[in-house]
């Protein structure tokens, strides 16, 4: 049975749930810092464009510009779960075979080609603002 406490953070995570998707405009499950400005001011929360950029730097964890439910409520996302899975040593950072034991139905070329492409430090790996900019520009692709 659940404790009071537990229902009423879940009641309040589900109305902050429900907020959330009423301010994302266009519905794709992300907040853009127009989108949050709007709502705040039209509260009356006076907001400027630089305190939401200020808002948006310090809690977009896989730096988009936009925030994620998860990332909105300082929660982990699952980017974020994926990455950790991925880094099976907890060193911060993907390498090819950490990244193959997860991705197992990409083949070594496609691996050295990702690898290529966004290990911008050159060090052969994967730190996680690589690894976010990697899946953006995969969910970009297929969104195109």
């Amino acid at each position: 049975m659940k404790s009071g406490g537990d229902q009423g953070r879940g009641r309040r995570r589900a109305e902050v749930r429900k907020m959330f998707t009423k301010a994302d405009k266009n519905g794709d499950g992300k907040l853009t810092p127009q989108e949050w400005k709007t709502v705040l001011n039209s509260s009356g929360v006076p907001t400027t464009m630089e305190e939401m950029e200020e808002f948006f730097a310090s809690m977009d964890r896989d730096f988009d510009g936009r925030l994620t439910f998860e990332e909105f409520m300082g929660e982990e996302t699952t980017l974020e779960k994926l990455f950790k899975n991925m880094d099976k040593n907890g060193d911060g950072v993907v390498t090819k075979k950490e990244f193959m034991s997860i991705c197992k139905n990409l083949t070594d070329e496609q691996v050295k080609m990702a690898f290529t492409k966004f290990d911008t430090s050159g060090d052969d790996k994967l730190d996680y603002r690589e690894f976010c900019e990697m899946i953006r520009k995969k969910e970009e692709e297929r969104n195109a």
